[in-house]
């Protein structure tokens, strides 16, 4: 079984019910914040993958980098490319961004992704409002076939070190 297979399993399970779903293959762990849920898609409000392993001490911060430098170049099918924006290496974080935000009226949405030392990441989507000058979490929607690809992708650029 691969983390796309056991999440699109759980979804199956779960047909149009808000929550959180979650699934896990060997180490992997992915947990979706779902809004809806249909046969075609998810509405999501945040995405959660994690490399579970115990034994493994945290993730320094050339492999936090080298992680999101390989998921930039692997992960160029969400609505805009992302990029490294920022390696914290007190914080021992990496984030990245989309390259090209989206504008909508007042809106400017864009991925936001976060790594950190535990091996964690985070997807959001946000939206800044350039009259407000404040962000805020926007939900997006992924289809089925790009989430089971994401999935396993996520997977894949994590233990490709």
């Amino acid at each position: 079984m691969s983390l796309s297979t056991a999440i699109a399993a759980e979804l199956d399970a779960r047909p149009d019910q808000p929550g959180t779903v979650s699934a896990q293959d060997g180490p992997d762990s992915l947990a979706l914040d779902i809004v809806s849920n249909t046969p075609v898609g998810v509405n999501l409000e945040h995405l959660d993958f994690a490399v579970i392993d115990p034994g493994r001490p945290g993730w320094t911060i050339d492999e936090l980098r080298d992680w999101g430098d390989r998921l930039a170049k692997r992960v160029t099918y969400l609505m805009e490319p992302l990029v490294v924006i920022e390696v914290d290496a007190q914080g021992g974080e990496v984030e990245l961004r989309s390259q090209s935000p989206t504008p909508r009226g007042q809106l400017r949405s864009y991925y936001e992704v976060r790594l950190d030392k535990a091996g964690t990441l985070r997807l959001d989507r946000l939206s800044f409002d350039a009259q407000s000058r404040r962000r805020q979490p926007s939900p997006f929607q992924l289809t089925r076939e790009v989430l089971e690809r994401l999935a396993d992708d996520l997977a894949d650029t994590a233990h490709n070190r």
